[in-house]
């Protein structure tokens, strides 16, 4: 085993100590720096040639202004985000002496997939800058030598758009395990609505309505499914999570309903869907969002929380940020798929810390289908055509995700 290993090391080509940002006539050599886990290159150092700025901003966040593109980069977080959407990145972005730097997946993957008139060519590592016009025949040219990223999820207007049937979807290449998780239920209706409404919804029954249909979506499709429950029951919150694990489930889906912050402006106005997966939350809405789908946990009794010696907290909270960057592309994926047929406006990708996912080892995502306090929405979350309606573009997004992760990786669970 050795010595084939020794071979593979000598054969695999030494990484480039620096790249040539090429822009304007201009060629600036800016070094690299090997992480452990990639190499990292200083954003300042490759936004000046460029034209583009580093601005530090609070709470640890950075603006990385590069041509037509500006990046959110929050220093140990090893996400990004670009206006609304969230997007992995291979490892962390970190300080040193004052400086930011960013893993080489930014300035070689998302700027030329993002920006404007930007190209990387691996073959000779440079960073080349173009008119747009010539950057875009010269993508177009290069694309060959170029590292696809998956698409940022882009925000939609609030519109009624027309319902395209979904098409056939790709089959995983092994049977696959999805459990489906209907928000709440029993005693814990979740949320009332609409706002003004006459007749009252229950996120309870809308939940359970969808999962009940995305269950016969994807089995249709060729993968087998298990429910947290299919009746009117209360499960415990840690529960969910620990059922799928327990049958070694490949995906985790909780489906809810949201509601409106009634000090808001107009609370009956909220409207659109939103995807999470589990990371702590960043902004105010994102933690109003996490405080009320944990507060199910208030009609549970007799539930203590699992105890274990600090190695044991270690090592779960390893096992899920293990799967942290798979749930983030899980979430764009369903959100892509939603986008297409729902009248509300794309909320985007988002991240909290849900009781829910946070026993869940696996890819594992929450869908907030809708605001339930406006009444059109209530009307499309009630109605059954609708729900079957998203109950098939979920299913088609969760085979898009898994031929996605099988055609990286291979055939292994995620």
């Amino acid at each position: 085993m050795i010595l084939p290993l020794l071979l593979l090391l000598q054969a695999a080509p030494p990484a480039p100590a620096a790249i040539t940002v090429r822009a304007g006539g201009r060629a600036v050599a800016v070094p690299t720096v090997e992480t452990g886990e990639g190499l990292a290159v200083r954003a300042d150092l490759v936004a000046a040639p460029l034209g583009g700025s580093v601005r530090a901003l609070p709470n640890g966040h950075y603006a990385v202004a590069l041509p037509g593109v500006e990046f959110d980069v929050t220093a140990q977080v090893p996400f990004v985000k670009v206006r609304a959407d969230v997007l992995p990145l291979a490892t962390a972005p970190f300080v040193e002496g004052g400086r930011l730097y960013v893993p080489m997946q930014l300035v070689a993957e998302l700027l030329p997939r993002l920006g404007t008139g930007v190209l990387y060519d691996a073959e000779r590592g440079e960073l080349r800058q173009f008119s747009p016009a010539a950057g875009a025949r010269a993508t177009a040219a290069a694309g060959r030598r170029t590292t696809p990223v998956t698409p940022a999820v882009r925000s939609a207007p609030a519109v009624e758009r027309a319902r395209p049937a979904p098409g056939p979807s790709p089959r995983p290449r092994r049977r696959r395990l999805v459990v489906v998780d209907a928000g709440h239920g029993g005693p814990d209706n979740g949320m009332t609505g609409p706002i003004g409404g006459r007749q009252k919804m229950y996120e309870k029954h809308v939940t359970l309505a969808v999962s009940l249909l995305l269950a016969d979506a994807l089995r249709e499709r060729g993968v087998d499914v298990a429910l947290t429950r299919t009746r009117d029951t209360l499960i415990a919150l840690a529960d969910r999570g620990r059922f799928a694990n327990q049958r070694k489930a490949d995906l985790f889906l909780s489906v809810h309903v949201n509601a409106a912050n009634m000090r808001w402006r107009d609370p009956g106005g909220a409207r659109g869907f939103e995807t999470y997966f589990l990371a702590e939350a960043k902004t105010e809405d994102e933690s109003r969002v996490e405080r009320m789908e944990n507060e199910a946990v208030r009609f549970e009794t007799g539930v203590s929380a699992a105890k274990g010696d600090p190695l044991s907290f270690i090592m779960l909270d390893m096992a899920q940020n293990e799967h942290l960057r798979e749930s983030s592309d899980l979430a764009a994926s369903v959100q892509a798929s939603l986008r297409r047929m729902h009248p509300g406006p794309d909320r985007g990708v988002k991240q909290a810390n849900f009781a829910v996912l946070r026993t869940s080892y696996m890819p594992a995502v929450l869908i907030e289908l809708g605001f339930g306090t406006n009444p059109s929405e209530a009307a499309f979350l009630t109605d059954r055509t609708r729900q079957r309606e998203m109950a098939a573009a979920i299913a088609a997004a969760t085979l898009e995700y898994l031929s996605h992760y099988e055609r990286r990786v291979g055939s292994s669970a995620p």
